[in-house]
Protein backbone atom coordinates (compact mmCIF):
# COMPACT_ATOMS: atom_id res chain seq x y z
CA UNK A 1 0.00 0.00 0.00
CA UNK A 2 1.28 3.48 -0.80
CA UNK A 3 2.09 5.79 2.09
CA UNK A 4 1.95 9.53 2.43
CA UNK A 5 4.63 11.78 3.87
CA UNK A 6 4.69 15.53 4.42
CA UNK A 7 7.75 16.08 2.21
CA UNK A 8 7.42 13.28 -0.37
CA UNK A 9 3.65 13.27 -0.76
CA UNK A 10 2.45 9.89 -1.97
CA UNK A 11 5.18 7.24 -2.02
CA UNK A 12 4.12 4.46 -4.38
CA UNK A 13 4.19 0.79 -3.54
CA UNK A 14 6.19 -1.45 -5.86
CA UNK A 15 4.96 -4.77 -7.22
CA UNK A 16 7.25 -6.58 -4.75
CA UNK A 17 5.84 -4.80 -1.68
CA UNK A 18 8.45 -2.09 -1.40
CA UNK A 19 8.26 1.65 -1.86
CA UNK A 20 9.49 3.92 -4.65
CA UNK A 21 9.55 7.68 -5.17
CA UNK A 22 11.56 9.79 -7.57
CA UNK A 23 12.15 13.39 -8.52
CA UNK A 24 14.95 15.63 -9.69
CA UNK A 25 16.48 18.64 -8.01
CA UNK A 26 18.82 21.41 -9.00
CA UNK A 27 22.21 21.42 -7.30
CA UNK A 28 24.82 23.99 -8.31
CA UNK A 29 23.50 24.38 -11.84
CA UNK A 30 23.11 20.66 -12.48
CA UNK A 31 20.08 18.42 -12.35
CA UNK A 32 20.36 15.51 -9.89
CA UNK A 33 17.98 12.56 -9.96
CA UNK A 34 16.74 11.64 -6.48
CA UNK A 35 15.22 8.23 -5.79
CA UNK A 36 13.71 6.78 -2.66
CA UNK A 37 13.73 2.98 -2.77
CA UNK A 38 12.70 0.52 -0.09
CA UNK A 39 12.45 -3.22 -0.61
CA UNK A 40 10.53 -3.69 2.64
CA UNK A 41 7.78 -1.15 3.34
CA UNK A 42 7.33 -2.47 6.88
CA UNK A 43 10.94 -1.50 7.73
CA UNK A 44 10.37 2.15 6.76
CA UNK A 45 9.82 4.41 9.76
CA UNK A 46 8.63 8.00 9.94
CA UNK A 47 12.07 8.90 11.34
CA UNK A 48 13.78 7.36 8.28
CA UNK A 49 11.50 9.29 5.91
CA UNK A 50 12.12 12.51 7.84
CA UNK A 51 15.87 11.81 7.67
CA UNK A 52 15.58 11.22 3.92
CA UNK A 53 13.75 14.53 3.48
CA UNK A 54 16.38 16.33 5.56
CA UNK A 55 19.16 14.80 3.44
CA UNK A 56 17.53 16.06 0.24
CA UNK A 57 17.07 19.53 1.69
CA UNK A 58 20.75 19.58 2.78
CA UNK A 59 22.08 17.92 -0.37
CA UNK A 60 24.69 20.60 -1.00
CA UNK A 61 26.27 19.91 2.41
CA UNK A 62 26.21 16.15 1.81
CA UNK A 63 27.80 16.69 -1.60
CA UNK A 64 30.59 18.66 0.09
CA UNK A 65 31.09 15.87 2.67
CA UNK A 66 31.23 13.28 -0.08
CA UNK A 67 33.85 15.25 -2.00
CA UNK A 68 35.91 15.71 1.18
CA UNK A 69 35.82 11.94 1.71
CA UNK A 70 36.99 11.42 -1.88
CA UNK A 71 39.91 13.82 -1.36
CA UNK A 72 40.84 11.98 1.85
CA UNK A 73 41.14 8.74 -0.14
CA UNK A 74 43.78 10.19 -2.47
CA UNK A 75 46.51 9.23 -0.02
CA UNK A 76 45.87 5.53 -0.67
CA UNK A 77 46.98 4.14 -4.04
CA UNK A 78 44.55 1.21 -3.65
CA UNK A 79 41.47 3.32 -2.92
CA UNK A 80 38.41 3.35 -5.15
CA UNK A 81 38.91 7.09 -5.70
CA UNK A 82 42.49 6.76 -6.89
CA UNK A 83 41.60 3.81 -9.12
CA UNK A 84 38.70 5.75 -10.64
CA UNK A 85 40.90 8.77 -11.38
CA UNK A 86 43.77 6.67 -12.79
CA UNK A 87 41.37 4.73 -15.04
CA UNK A 88 39.88 7.92 -16.45
CA UNK A 89 43.22 9.65 -16.95
CA UNK A 90 44.33 6.59 -18.94
CA UNK A 91 41.02 6.11 -20.80
CA UNK A 92 40.37 9.75 -21.72
CA UNK A 93 43.96 10.95 -22.15
CA UNK A 94 44.18 14.54 -23.35
CA UNK A 95 40.37 14.68 -23.75
CA UNK A 96 40.17 14.72 -19.95
CA UNK A 97 41.47 18.30 -19.91
CA UNK A 98 38.46 19.36 -22.02
CA UNK A 99 36.07 17.82 -19.48
CA UNK A 100 37.60 19.37 -16.39
CA UNK A 101 35.68 22.29 -14.93
CA UNK A 102 38.73 23.24 -12.87
CA UNK A 103 42.30 23.11 -14.09
CA UNK A 104 44.76 23.88 -11.32
CA UNK A 105 47.39 21.47 -12.56
CA UNK A 106 46.65 18.85 -9.88
CA UNK A 107 44.80 16.30 -12.02
CA UNK A 108 43.44 14.25 -9.10
CA UNK A 109 41.95 17.28 -7.34
CA UNK A 110 40.70 18.74 -10.62
CA UNK A 111 38.90 15.48 -11.46
CA UNK A 112 37.26 15.39 -8.03
CA UNK A 113 36.21 19.03 -8.26
CA UNK A 114 34.81 18.41 -11.76
CA UNK A 115 32.76 15.31 -10.89
CA UNK A 116 29.07 15.58 -11.69
CA UNK A 117 26.60 14.33 -9.11
CA UNK A 118 24.15 12.34 -11.21
CA UNK A 119 21.93 10.48 -8.79
CA UNK A 120 21.14 10.14 -5.11
CA UNK A 121 19.44 6.94 -3.97
CA UNK A 122 17.97 6.85 -0.47
CA UNK A 123 17.02 3.57 1.18
CA UNK A 124 14.76 4.39 4.14
CA UNK A 125 14.43 0.69 4.99
CA UNK A 126 18.11 0.77 6.06
CA UNK A 127 17.93 2.95 9.18
CA UNK A 128 20.67 1.24 11.20
CA UNK A 129 23.98 3.02 11.71
CA UNK A 130 25.94 0.22 10.02
CA UNK A 131 23.74 0.18 6.89
CA UNK A 132 23.92 2.23 3.70
CA UNK A 133 21.11 4.78 3.91
CA UNK A 134 22.00 6.92 0.87
CA UNK A 135 24.35 6.70 -2.09
CA UNK A 136 25.66 9.58 -4.19
CA UNK A 137 26.69 8.55 -7.73
CA UNK A 138 29.32 10.72 -9.44
CA UNK A 139 30.80 10.68 -12.94
CA UNK A 140 33.55 12.70 -14.56
CA UNK A 141 32.15 12.09 -18.05
CA UNK A 142 28.61 10.66 -18.06
CA UNK A 143 28.43 10.87 -21.88
CA UNK A 144 31.77 9.08 -22.30
CA UNK A 145 31.68 6.30 -19.69
CA UNK A 146 29.31 4.26 -17.53
CA UNK A 147 31.81 4.19 -14.65
CA UNK A 148 30.53 5.78 -11.45
CA UNK A 149 32.24 6.74 -8.23
CA UNK A 150 29.77 6.13 -5.40
CA UNK A 151 29.87 7.60 -1.90
CA UNK A 152 27.59 5.93 0.66
CA UNK A 153 26.23 7.49 3.85
CA UNK A 154 24.58 5.98 6.91
CA UNK A 155 21.45 7.48 8.45
CA UNK A 156 23.57 9.75 10.70
CA UNK A 157 25.21 11.30 7.64
CA UNK A 158 28.60 9.65 8.04
CA UNK A 159 30.43 8.33 4.97
CA UNK A 160 30.54 4.54 5.29
CA UNK A 161 31.87 3.45 1.89
CA UNK A 162 33.36 4.66 -1.37
CA UNK A 163 33.25 2.35 -4.36
CA UNK A 164 33.18 2.26 -8.16
CA UNK A 165 30.69 0.52 -10.42
CA UNK A 166 29.04 0.85 -13.82
CA UNK A 167 25.65 2.47 -14.18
Amino acid sequence: MAIEHEYFGIIDETASGGLAWGDSTDLSEQIVEVELQADDESAVTEFALDSAAALIQAMEGFDARARDALVAELSSRQSATTTYIDDHVEKLGDDLLDILVYNSGDIAIDVLRSLQLLRVVIQPDHPEEDEVFATFDYSIAPDETDALLTVSFDIRGDVVNIDTHDS
